[in-house]
């Protein structure tokens, strides 16, 4: 694994949309829709929607911009299928780490009819146009709707204890870009497993797919992280090992 890069989140990010669509060499285009037409034969589920990709970065101690531009669904899958390829996606994405009263970390298995499947990773996606505002992504906004639709969560919630940016994560495997947020519950770990586990059973029976079939829980202590990082060999987002040994620094500290 390529070393990933975890640092405090600036006191503004603010990533802005580029009007004008990302523009590849033909044969790239070619090599993307050959790749995309078998992938489809085996996952029908696949939708080949909108995705924004990193254009340009401007970085200071107090402020993250984040300039992207609109490619689609195809460019990204061929990218996490084919590491070091030419012409990569490198999206900027949100995720949050849910954190309980009795200390736990909570995230989740991806579901077999994802691009990902088996993966742990916490909750989160891509942005989209629906998280505009005239021509910046309201951050806040694009993870509220993931914790909705992945873990049934609620921010404005009378379990909310806290809600803020905590992390920005760079480099890694494919050098994607990731705003994370920590959100705070005032709620036990079997509690909120049993409203997790109520969430996919209503997707379930509305006749959607999960996008966890399973969740996680790994209690905060530097003992059960080690023991986590070492026994648990499931494949893992990048940023997944190296957020949970922060956490133990600041505790540390």
């Amino acid at each position: 694994m390529k070393p990933i890069l975890i640092e405090k989140t600036p006191a503004k990010v603010i990533v802005t949309y580029d009007q004008t669509p990302l523009e590849l060499p033909k044969n790239i285009r070619v090599q993307h829709q050959n790749f995309w037409d078998e992938q489809v034969k085996q996952n029908p589920h696949f939708r080949n929607g909108e995705v924004f990709t990193i254009t340009e970065i401007n970085k200071t101690s107090e402020e993250l911009q984040v300039t992207v531009a609109e490619t689609d669904y195809k460019h990204f899958l061929y990218t996490i299928r084919h590491e070091d390829c030419a012409y990569p996606c490198k999206v900027i994405f949100t995720c949050v780490s849910v954190i309980t009263s009795d200390n736990y970390i909570a995230f989740g298995r991806m579901n077999q009819n994802t691009s990902t499947p088996g993966r742990l990773q916490f909750t989160g996606g891509g942005l989209d146009k629906s998280d505009l505002e005239g021509y910046i992504f309201n951050l806040s906004k694009s993870i509220g709707k993931e914790l909705r639709e992945e873990m049934g969560l609620q921010i404005e919630s009378p379990y909310t204890k806290s809600f803020i940016p905590k992390f920005v994560k760079s480099k890694g495997t494919y050098d994607f870009l990731a705003v994370m947020y920590e959100l705070k519950v005032d709620l036990t770990a079997q509690e909120l497993h049993a409203l997790f586990d109520k969430h996919n059973k209503n997707l379930i029976d509305k006749g959607e797919q999960p996008e966890f079939e399973e969740f996680i829980f790994v209690l905060l202590e530097k003992a059960n992280v080690l023991d986590f990082i070492e026994n648990n060999h499931s494949l893992k987002e990048d940023y997944l090992e190296p957020i949970l040994l922060k956490y133990i620094e600041e505790k540390i500290i």
